[in-house]
C-alpha cells in the first residue's frame, strides 16, 4: 500500500494543505519547526485514531478553528483500488470514514491503513514508564488482529471495574467473579504478547547488529509479567489463582489490582546487562530503532502487506555509517516517510519535498 493523497484542514499549523505522492521514497525537509513531523502524525492517525505523540484531540485542531479534518486516499494491492479514510476532528469527538461512509467506530478503520513510526523521543523508550512499552505491543496487536483490541478493550474495563469495587470494600464474592473474569481475558492478552516479543526479539536482534555495524553486542528483549506464562490455558487459570491469593493481603492494602497484563514490562538488553540502565543513549537509539523495523517486518509477514515506515528526524541522531546501515536495511522499492532539517548523503534517489510557508512543494530535479 502507498499514501496516494493527503488533505488537511486546520490541522496543528496547517489552514489547508494538499500533497500528492507516488509509490516513492520520500524525505520532507525544512527548517525545525515547519511542521515536517506534523505531516507524519496526520497520516499516523489515520491507522489508529490517535497521535503518536503525547496530545489530545485539542492539541491537533489548529488556533483558533473549532474542528480539524483530514482525509487521505491509498492503494491497496489487496484490491487492486483507491480507498480513503478521513475524520473530522473536534475537542470531544472524532467522526471517522472509510471510501467516505461514516463509521460508528475508530476499529472500524483499524487493518486498513498500518504504518511504524519512529521520533527522536524514542530514544527514552527502554528508560520511560512501563505504560510506554505496554502501548507499543499494544498498538502492533491491535493491528495484527481485532480479536486482541476487543480482549484489551474488556480487560481495562473490567479492571476498572474491579479497582473501584476494592476502593468501595464490595462483597468479596463481586471481587472475585472480576478477577475470574480479568484471569480468562488475561490469558489472550498474556499469550499474544509473549509471542510477539519472542518473535521481535530474534528479528530486532538481527537489525540491531545491522544497523551497529558489529555483532560485538547482542540486542535481546525479555517479557516481565506478574502473570503465568503457561501455554496451556488451564495451567494459566490455576496459576494465575494462585498468585492473586498470594496477594490477597496486598490488595486489601493497596485497594488496586496488582497481577495482570496492566503491569506488563517490556525490558531490553545488551549483552545481557539492561539497557534502560547501562546503555547509553546511542545504543538505546539504535535498540528502538530496531524494534520499530522489527515490528514492521512482523506485521508485513502476518497481514500479507507492508506498512507505512515514518521515519521522524531520523538521521539527525546517527552518524554517517549508521545513516548508511540504515538506508541499507530499508527496503527500497517501498514507499517510505522520513523527515530531516537538510539532506544528507544517500537520498539522492528520494524525492524531496520541502516544507515551507505552511504549504508542501515537491522539489525537481533541477531545482
Amino acid at each position: 500500500m502507498y499514501v496516494k493523497s493527503l488533505i488537511l484542514n486546520h490541522y496543528r499549523n496547517y489552514s489547508h494543505l494538499e500533497a500528492n505522492f507516488g509509490k516513492e521514497r520520500i524525505y520532507l525537509t525544512g527548517e525545525n519547526g515547519v511542521g515536517k513531523t506534523n505531516i507524519l502524525e496526520a497520516i499516523y492517525f489515520l491507522t489508529l485514531g490517535r497521535s503518536f505523540r503525547k496530545a489530545e484531540a485539542v492539541d491537533l485542531i489548529q488556533k483558533g478553528e473549532k474542528e480539524a479534518s483530514l482525509y487521505l486516499t491509498y492503494y491497496s494491492e489487496e484490491d487492486n483500488k483507491d480507498h480513503s479514510v478521513s475524520c473530522v476532528l473536534g475537542p470531544d469527538y472524532k467522526i471517522f470514514a472509510l471510501d467516505d461512509e461514516k463509521v460508528k467506530s475508530v476499529s472500524k478503520i483499524l487493518g486498513k491503513l498500518i504504518a511504524v513510526y519512529y521520533e527522536p523521543s524514542l530514544v527514552f523508550f527502554f528508560r520511560a514508564e512501563p505504560e510506554g512499552r505496554r502501548k507499543f505491543l499494544d498498538e502492533t496487536l491491535s493491528q495484527l488482529s481485532p480479536s486482541y483490541l476487543y480482549a484489551l478493550a474488556r480487560y481495562k474495563k473490567l479492571l476498572k471495574e474491579r479497582n473501584s469495587a476494592l476502593q468501595q470494600d464490595y462483597d468479596p464474592d463481586i471481587i472475585k467473579v472480576l478477577r475470574n473474569q480479568l484471569i480468562n481475558l488475561s490469558y489472550r492478552i498474556v499469550m499474544e504478547r509473549k509471542e510477539l516479543i519472542k518473535t521481535l526479539s530474534q528479528k530486532g536482534g538481527d537489525y540491531y547488529h545491522r544497523l551497529f555495524g558489529s555483532d560485538e553486542k547482542k540486542f535481546t528483549l525479555t517479557y516481565k509479567t506478574t502473570c503465568p506464562l503457561d501455554d496451556d490455558q488451564d495451567s494459566y487459570v490455576k496459576n494465575a489463582l494462585a498468585r492473586f491469593e498470594a496477594n490477597q493481603s496486598v490488595e486489601s492494602i493497596r485497594k488496586v489490582t496488582v497481577i495482570g497484563p496492566h503491569r506488563d514490562d517490556l525490558v531490553g538488553s545488551l549483552q545481557g546487562n539492561d539497557l534502560a540502565d547501562y546503555g547509553s543513549q546511542g545504543e538505546n537509539r539504535l535498540a528502538s530503532l530496531s524494534l520499530r523495523l522489527a515490528s514492521l517486518d512482523i506485521l508485513t509477514e502476518r497481514l500479507k502487506k507492508r506498512p507505512l515506515l515514518l521515519l521522524d528526524d531520523i538521521t539527525s541522531d546517527l552518524d554517517e555509517t549508521r545513516t548508511k546501515n540504515l538506508l541499507t536495511c530499508l527496503n527500497q522499492d517501498e514507499q517510505i516517510f522520513l523527515t530531516g532539517a537538510r539532506i544528507r548523503e544517500g537520498f539522492e534517489n528520494y524525492s524531496i519535498y520541502l516544507c515551507q510557508d505552511n504549504q508542501l512543494h515537491k522539489k525537481e530535479d533541477n531545482q
